[in-house]
């Protein structure tokens, strides 16, 4: 027996790709909406801001929402509405929504510089770097929204990476401090680092941190990064005391994304590893550590990417999700490769979509009678923060959800919309 879609022509094909890649254009949609709906709120009231609400429902102290600031949770709301505005372009008489994602998107920023005492700056180089990376794609958004780039990204993103460009040192050989201690060199400060510079045609920056992290913290025989070593002494004196070896799959995204980006630029000169070759190394890597088989309800097998909890952790996979949609889509990889990152993007999308509550958020709870299954508006929906397991089997309704989790399971049904 053939496979089923060996049975269609090829216009049929075509029309159903176009199908479903509409469908998996609305998943990412409703992420969008959700998020923005259940978590987005001003910042102090102040017209023009939007940040993420820590939780939803979040039922604690005013005083304890005070004290949480999650600033590099912030950094990915806004990337993420960026991917938005770029699906939305994509779109028959999307430039109104994409449009609307960019306001949002400059609002986050302002946000952010708001709630965090009137700067960009703080003591952690790996949020800065993330932040970074959002703003430069802020602003090509605007570029290619209204025609002319965002002057706030681009002073936030100048200012960033003065920061950025300080915690690079060559204290044990090089790479990047995590934060203004100093005292801890790791994967996720240097390889955003390294993605933020080669953005910035910063390319021989970019090749150094690249090379320091193969050296230092690449695992040859599992083929991924580890997080870190701890840095004793100053300057000449400095020594690695201890490697962290830990294994976590946001440290293997961004390091794709920058090979990729010198990759494009045709910048890999200087590079101690071919970067195609590399990224096919890594690549096998996360399958063997972070793949699990899962069998879908129809009794499909899929391959897709474990989650790694809450919290910060609730932002991992979605992190490497996104740099894997780079994989699936780059021209200069194998077909093997891309096919093989395609699979993990959009198995992980969508068991993420399966795995969903929807609800209507302006259904009211409170009157006899209501069944809270009923859908009067526009629904919205929570994504479980274990990938494997529906929602419902994590968490009972009203139970508190991170912002973290769902903005991971967004992150990835847009990456899931980019490679179909």
């Amino acid at each position: 027996m053939h496979p089923k879609h060996l049975q269609h022509s090829p216009d049929q094909l075509a029309a159903l790709t176009a199908e479903h890649r509409h469908t998996l254009g609305q998943r990412a949609g409703t992420a969008a909406h959700s998020v923005t709906r259940l978590f987005g709120h001003r910042v102090a009231g102040v017209p023009g801001t939007l940040l993420g609400r820590t939780l939803h429902p979040d039922t604690r102290r005013r005083s304890q929402r005070r004290g949480e600031w999650h600033y590099w949770w912030q950094a990915h709301l806004l990337d993420n509405l960026v991917d938005a505005g770029f699906r939305q372009l994509t779109t028959p008489d999307g430039q109104g929504q994409a449009q609307a994602s960019l306001r949002q998107a400059r609002a986050v920023l302002r946000g952010i510089q708001l709630r965090n005492l009137g700067t960009y700056i703080n003591n952690y180089y790996d949020d800065m770097a993330w932040l970074t990376l959002a703003c430069e794609r802020l602003n090509r958004l605007a570029l290619a929204v209204e025609g002319s780039g965002d002057a706030f990204a681009q002073d936030a993103a100048g200012r960033l990476y003065q920061e950025l460009t300080a915690a690079c040192t060559p204290e044990v050989g090089g790479g990047a401090f995590w934060s203004k201690d100093r005292d801890f060199k790791n994967t996720p400060a240097t390889a955003p680092i390294a993605l933020a510079f080669a953005r910035a045609h910063r390319y021989d920056e970019a090749v150094a941190l690249l090379n320091w992290l193969h050296a230092h913290l690449f695992d040859a025989e599992r083929g991924l990064y580890l997080d870190g070593v701890k840095v004793a002494g100053r300057g000449s004196r400095a020594e690695i005391t201890s490697v962290e070896g830990g294994l976590y799959t946001y440290n293997q995204g961004p390091v794709l994304g920058a090979y990729l980006a010198l990759l494009d630029a045709g910048a890999v000169k200087g590079l101690t590893v071919d970067p195609a070759e590399h990224i096919a190394e890594v690549l096998a890597g996360i399958d063997r550590e972070f793949g699990r088989d899962f069998e879908a309800e129809d009794g499909t097998p899929l391959r897709l990417l474990r989650t790694q909890g809450g919290g910060d952790g609730g932002l991992f996979t979605g992190i490497l999700v996104r740099y894997l949609a780079e994989v699936a889509t780059h021209p200069a990889l194998s077909q093997g490769v891309r096919e093989q990152a395609r699979q993990l993007v959009l198995a992980t999308a969508e068991v993420f979509w399966a795995g969903r509550r929807e609800f209507d958020p302006d259904l009211p709870m409170n009157e006899l009678g209501i069944n809270p299954n009923e859908i009067r508006g526009e629904a919205v929906a929570l994504f479980s923060p274990d990938v494997t397991r529906h929602i419902s089997e994590v968490l009972k309704p009203a139970q508190p959800v991170d912002l973290s989790t769902q903005l991971q399971a967004w992150m990835v049904l847009e990456a899931a919309a980019r490679v179909f």
